[in-house]
């Protein structure tokens, strides 16, 4: 799957576990697209190119090397906010 860098469409396509190349906009003046996409291909999760290389990209990506990202449960972040703010556990 080809998707623009923005990072709602980040997350759900890798929650989808579907293989990912991410083409970044250096459009953009703060480019936070770069910085989230770069990240997660250093970690194996997608792949990322830029307009100019994204033809190559996808020449030469080896959808085997790709890790899946590791889904996470709300109640986590839940759990450690009632933690935190000292509330009995259930």
């Amino acid at each position: 799957m080809q998707n623009c860098a923005g990072s709602g469409s980040i997350f759900e396509t890798l929650r989808l576990g579907q293989p990912l190349v991410v083409v970044v906009n250096e459009a953009l003046m703060d480019n936070h697209q770069s910085e989230l996409a770069e990240a997660l291909a250093e970690r194996k999760f997608l792949f990322c190119a830029r307009p100019e290389t994204l033809e190559e990209t996808i020449l030469h990506m080896d959808l085997g090397s790709l890790l899946p990202y590791p889904l996470s449960s709300p109640m986590a972040v839940v759990e450690s906010i009632n933690q935190f703010l000292g509330f009995p556990e259930n």
